[in-house]
């Protein structure tokens, strides 16, 4: 294994069982959002869709209400930052 994989393990094995479910419960697509808003702190909608994931906006759309919903991002008019 790959040294960042082994530190990535061994955060999820010391977080509580609430973090690791909620992490567990993201597709690809919100992974790569949250992975986005961490590079850049503030993100527009347009930014937030150009993915390589074959997808449709409605699709990307559900999936970043579904962030917002679970308090992991929060949108102000059309920017997106994490919370």
């Amino acid at each position: 294994m790959s040294s960042n994989l082994k530190k990535i393990l061994l955060q999820l094995s010391n977080s509580s069982h609430a973090d690791r479910k909620s992490i567990f419960s993201l597709n690809g697509y919100q992974l790569e959002v949250l992975t986005k808003l961490l590079k850049d702190k503030d993100l527009n909608a347009k930014e937030l869709l150009n993915s390589s994931l074959r997808l449709s906006k409605a699709q990307k759309y559900r999936h970043i209400h579904n962030l917002i919903s679970k308090k992991l991002i929060i949108k102000t008019y059309n920017c997106y930052n994490l919370k």
